[in-house]
């Protein structure tokens, strides 16, 4: 079994400060109890990035876990966070920019050691224009079918056992690359895929037998 990484502390830090050491679902501050969420499991990802990264308190995390907080407003408090932080430093800029530091007796320029610092930063990247990535709304009802699925399938297999990135892998495959990285003239067709892997499941057999919902239209889900 590989061993999962841990999550390194600068990134922990940047997480801390996009969304200001609170949770955005309770406005809790206590930093013994705040806690940093991966939003895509890292199972699936097997990697940490702050994009895929939330800061919340344990209460609040638990309340994710149990569908309680939905996936949808998980992604519109990181939304707002990223929206509110802008661009993310890693390191701050000294004041009057580069820092030139001389050192030595100053007998000759050999004899100086001379240290030139620079900031690190790092400059999150916007969704490409044109995908489903770059449509909040649409990003968010496709998520939200794929949360949806893997619910209906745990009702089958029981929880834990329900294997998370065959999901991806099978829309990469029919679709050729990531669900949200699809063009958004694919959204239709990704939705009716992920429909009808959700009826496919027992319990959607069941719901759709008995004429019971058993996912929002995108419609309904835009306008909750």
């Amino acid at each position: 079994m590989t061993r999962r990484r841990a999550l390194p502390k600068r990134l922990e830090k940047t997480i801390y400060q996009q969304f200001g050491s609170k949770c955005p679902f309770c406005d809790e501050t206590d930093v013994a109890t705040l806690q940093v969420h991966h939003i895509e499991p890292h199972s699936i990802v097997q990697e940490h990035t702050a994009e895929n990264l939330l800061l919340t308190c344990a209460n609040c995390h638990q309340k994710i876990e149990d569908g309680r907080i939905s996936a949808r407003e998980v992604h519109r408090a990181k939304l707002r966070a990223e929206q509110s932080a802008g661009l993310d430093v890693e390191a701050p800029e000294p004041a009057g920019g580069n820092t030139v530091t001389v050192s030595g007796d100053n007998h000759g320029v050999v004899a100086n050691n001379i240290s030139i610092l620079t900031p690190k930063t790092s400059v999150k990247v916007a969704p490409m224009s044109g995908t489903i990535a770059a449509d909040y709304q649409r990003r968010n009802y496709a998520k939200y079918l794929i949360d949806r699925y893997h619910e209906f399938k745990q009702a089958e297999v029981g929880r834990g056992n329900v294997r998370h990135p065959v999901l991806y892998k099978n829309i990469e495959r029919r679709f050729g690359a990531k669900w949200d990285n699809l063009s958004v003239d694919k959204f239709e067709a990704l939705t009716g895929f992920l429909q009808d892997k959700i009826d496919g499941t027992r319990l959607g057999r069941t719901r759709k037998a008995k004429g019971q919902a058993r996912y929002s239209t995108f419609q309904d889900h835009v306008n909750k």
